[in-house]
C-alpha cells in the first residue's frame, strides 16, 4: 500500500526511490549488480560468492517494482524511472569512489542509462545478456528475430492488467521461457510496464555509443532471448572503449557465467579505468 505521503513525495514531487538491498557485503570499491526483469538481486548468488575473493563491496538491488523494492502504481517504469531509483540508491551508498555497474538482461539497460545520466557514478560498465532490440543493423535475421519477440511481448502485455487465475497459469508457461521470471500480483504490473516502457521502447544502442566509460559486452551463444552481433556494427568502429566477448550460456547466470562476469570485474579492477579495444 502507498501511503498519501509517500505519493506526494515520489509522484507529486519526483523524488526517486530508494531501492531494497538483497545483498550489501564485503569492503572496498563498489560493485553493483542490477538483475533483469521480473527477478531480484538473489539472482546474483553464484556471482557474489566469486566476488568475496575480491576486494570489493558488493551490493545487489531489487529494482524498482521487484523484490523487496517499493512497487507504485502510477509510473510508467521506463529506463528513466529505473535509473533514477539505482541513482538516489547508489548515492545512498555514501561510497567515496565510482562503482564498477554489472547489468544481466534488462538491467543492462538500466546500467547504461545510470551512466548516460550520471557518468560521475560510474567507472565501468559489465553488460550480461543485454537485450538490444534497436539500433542493429538491417539484416534479414535480425528483422525475423526481432519480429518474433515482438510479437510475443505484444501477447504478454495484452494479457489482464491485473493479476488473475488465468494470469498466474500463464505465468507458470512464460518461466519456462523467461529464465527466473516470478509473476506475483504485486509484481505482475511493474512487468508488464517495464516490458514495454523499458526493454521495447529501448534507446540503449544510442545512449551506449556516448558513455565514455570502458565496459565489456557478454554474450551467450544459446542465448535465445538475445541478438549477438559483432560491437562494430552496432555501435560503430569508433567505440574503442568497448571489449566484446561471447561465452557458452543461455539467457541465466549460470556458475560459468558467474566466473566469467568475475574475471571481468578483477579486470576493471586491474586497469583502474582505462579504456579496451573492441573485439568481435
Amino acid at each position: 500500500m502507498i501511503s498519501v505521503i509517500d505519493r506526494f513525495w515520489h509522484q507529486r514531487l519526483g523524488r526517486p526511490y530508494r531501492l531494497a538491498r538483497s545483498v550489501d557485503v564485503g569492503t572496498g570499491t563498489p560493485v553493483v549488480l542490477l538483475h533483469g526483469i521480473g527477478q531480484s538481486g538473489q539472482v546474483w548468488q553464484a556471482v557474489v560468492k566469486q566476488l568475496a575473493k575480491l576486494p570489493v563491496r558488493v551490493v545487489a538491488f531489487d529494482l524498482l517494482g521487484f523484490g523487496g523494492s517499493p512497487k507504485p502504481g502510477w509510473p510508467t517504469y521506463d529506463a528513466d524511472d529505473h535509473a533514477q531509483a539505482v541513482i538516489a540508491s547508489i548515492e545512498g551508498l555514501r561510497a567515496d569512489q565510482p562503482v564498477i555497474l554489472v547489468g544481466h538482461s534488462m538491467g543492462c539497460l538500466v546500467a547504461v542509462h545510470v551512466a548516460k545520466l550520471r557518468p560521475d557514478l560510474v567507472r565501468h560498465l559489465v553488460l550480461y545478456e543485454m537485450p538490444l532490440y534497436k539500433g542493429l543493423p538491417e539484416k534479414l535475421h535480425y528483422r525475423f528475430r526481432l519480429n518474433l519477440y515482438a510479437k510475443f511481448f505484444k501477447q504478454i502485455m495484452a494479457l489482464e492488467p491485473t493479476f488473475n487465475p488465468e494470469t498466474a497459469r500463464l505465468s507458470e508457461r512464460l518461466a519456462t521461457r523467461i529464465a527466473g521470471f516470478e509473476a506475483t500480483p504485486e509484481t505482475w504490473q511493474p512487468f508488464v510496464k517495464s516490458l514495454e516502457h523499458t526493454i521495447l521502447a529501448q534507446t540503449t544502442a544510442e545512449d551506449i555509443k556516448q558513455l565514455p566509460m570502458p565496459m565489456d559486452v557478454i554474450y551467450g551463444r544459446l542465448d535465445m532471448f538475445v541478438i549477438r552481433g559483432k560491437p562494430q556494427h552496432v555501435f560503430g568502429s569508433d567505440a574503442t572503449n568497448i571489449k566484446a566477448h561471447t561465452i557458452r550460456a543461455r539467457h541465466v547466470i549460470t556458475e560459468r557465467a558467474a566466473l566469467f562476469l568475475v574475471e571481468r570485474v578483477a579486470a576493471a579492477l586491474d586497469s583502474g579505468g582505462q579504456t579496451t579495444d573492441v573485439v568481435g
